[in-house]
């Protein structure tokens, strides 16, 4: 039996899955970036589900249209416009099975096979799997403290043959949790103009800012309709539900639609219509209690990282989101710190992971505080603390 070469990069040849090793219920499991269970508005989403059922039972259980419900995409404009002015009048909103949709359906809009897509180094691992499985080339852009870099991104924009997307994440960035800072969001906009090059940003995390300001999508500065913002309920309500969407302009947002249809004719009614109450019943209360579950965990996890880890350890702060990036010196050991860690029931996500290319050399590793309490986020920092103490000599 013969697979395409578009499956064969996923298949992981001769190693337990990571699936398998994180059955063990004594670990730590720092590698999983899902929200908590304690954030899942369950009484809500039972509540609507059951008078919807009782009330318009057939609007929960007959076939939605290939783009998603009017109603929802009406109650995704609404809410994304409450703060900046994101959504245009002549936009198009798709309806997608959660944000990752959005990335495969976006790669089939611009890319034939063999072609370029710029993307921030390091990235979203799951991002660059749904690229490379659609035959893409993935070229990686330098990441700053405040975002990807302009002028190593003006550089590979100039590639020949020419790069058909970029791809960013620009706040509270997966792996990094770095956010794009505002001018580089309008510089992003010009350049994507100025060489006639897409850009998806995918923004999953936006909601969950606890400190600082909230900052305009790259989107609210895009006046060449070159921008396409993807997000989705899945961190703000549950990802079981698969409930993302794409916001793009004109034709490039027709596309996404006809796309979507193609791919499998709709999502899930009965998700849409749980979203769309939920929206325009209004979700601050829980997004406020999000803001805080994070922000504790989140600056824990810092602080702790900074009273255990080697002067010479490297972490980012986080204002957002669900991440900390953490460094080691050049010449560290990683897969080996990693390992160690697994057999002191700590579990992090290799550096090496999400990058397009040169991967092998990163000395970095990923952190997820959303899934971990107190407790355990005290008792793994010390667990990395003591290690790299023993590794960065």
């Amino acid at each position: 039996m013969n697979f395409s070469n578009n499956v064969l990069p996923l298949f992981v040849s001769g190693e337990e899955s990571a699936i398998a090793k994180l059955s063990d219920p004594t670990l730590i499991k720092l590698s999983i970036g899902n929200p908590p269970d304690e954030g899942f508005p369950i009484e809500r989403i039972r509540a609507i589900s059951e008078r919807l059922l009782k009330d318009d039972p057939y609007s929960m259980l007959s076939y939605s249209t290939p783009g998603g419900r009017a109603d929802l995409k009406a109650a995704v404009k609404t809410f994304l416009n409450r703060r900046f002015k994101t959504v245009n009048d002549d936009d198009v909103i798709t309806i997608t099975g959660g944000g990752q949709q959005a990335i495969s359906l976006a790669a089939q809009l611009f890319c034939n096979d063999g072609d370029t897509i710029l993307c921030e180094s390091p990235t979203f691992m799951a991002a660059l799997d749904t690229l490379r499985s659609m035959s893409a080339k993935l070229v990686g852009v330098n990441m700053e403290d405040d975002g990807i870099d302009l002028q190593d991104l003006e550089e590979k924009m100039q590639m020949e043959p020419k790069p058909k997307m970029l791809y960013i994440i620009s706040d509270f960035q997966n792996p990094t949790g770095i956010c794009l800072s505002e001018h580089k969001r309008k510089a992003i906009c010009e350049l994507a103009y100025k060489y006639d090059i897409p850009v998806l940003e995918d923004n999953p995390y936006y909601e969950l800012r606890f400190e600082g300001e909230f900052i305009p999508f790259v989107k609210c500065f895009d006046t060449h309709g070159m921008v396409a913002l993807t997000s989705s309920m899945s961190k703000i309500v549950a990802p079981g539900m698969r409930v993302g969407y794409v916001v793009a302009p004109g034709k490039m947002g027709e596309g996404f639609s006809l796309l979507k249809g193609s791919a499998d004719l709709h999502g899930s009614t009965w998700a849409q219509r749980v979203c769309c109450e939920l929206l325009n019943e209004g979700l601050e209360d829980e997004l406020v209690s999000l803001r805080e579950l994070y922000g504790h965990r989140g600056r824990l996890m810092y602080e702790r990282l900074g009273r255990y880890c080697h002067p010479s350890v490297k972490f980012t702060k986080p204002q957002g989101g669900m991440f900390i990036w953490v460094t080691l010196p050049d010449g560290c050991d990683m897969p080996a710190f990693v390992d160690e860690l697994m057999d002191n029931k700590v579990v992090v996500v290799s550096g090496d992971q999400f990058f397009a290319e040169n991967g092998e050399n990163s000395t970095s590793f990923r952190l997820s505080y959303s899934l971990a309490n107190d407790e355990q986020i005290d008792r793994s920092c010390s667990i990395i603390g003591e290690l790299t103490h023993k590794y960065c000599r």
